[in-house]
């Protein structure tokens, strides 16, 4: 594995799976390893249904999940996504924005993106964007002047 340098972007990601399927980190090991014959889950972070985090790759490896960015990004997958459904939970878009928030103070230049930001794909899902800064943006308050 190639080691990251500077991290330009948090790329998201799903695992287009349905609802009622299970995929956890050895799920997408098989998938990734076996099946498409990478040295290990290309994703840096997985977070289930539950909201459950799962650290995958090391983030000073480079990961496997857009060509146009692995060498400057981390990879966020969450289950779910089917056929670009937007089947996410609660739990999971909590967790979510909360490792968005740990990784924006790490990485503090790095852009917020969807894999549909660099290829034609549903990938995510959804808007990652608008999500995040709607997720993030204070409460309007109603008031008197």
């Amino acid at each position: 594995m190639r080691p990251l340098n500077k991290i330009d972007f948090i790329c998201i990601h799903c695992a287009d799976s349905k609802k009622s399927m299970d995929v956890d980190v050895e799920t997408l090991r098989r998938w990734h390893v076996e099946e498409n014959g990478w040295s290990d889950i290309g994703y840096h972070y997985f977070i289930k249904f539950n909201g459950s985090l799962h650290k995958c790759r090391d983030t000073k490896y480079q990961g496997a999940h857009c060509k146009a960015i692995n060498q400057n990004s981390i990879a966020v997958c969450l289950e779910g996504g089917f056929n670009g459904e937007d089947n996410f939970t609660v739990p999971q878009l909590n967790q979510l924005k909360s490792l968005i928030n740990s990784l924006k103070i790490q990485y503090p230049n790095a852009a917020l993106v969807g894999h549909n930001h660099f290829d034609e794909k549903s990938c995510p899902s959804f808007d990652v964007v608008a999500w995040y800064d709607k997720a993030t943006a204070p409460p309007q308050r109603i008031g008197f002047i």
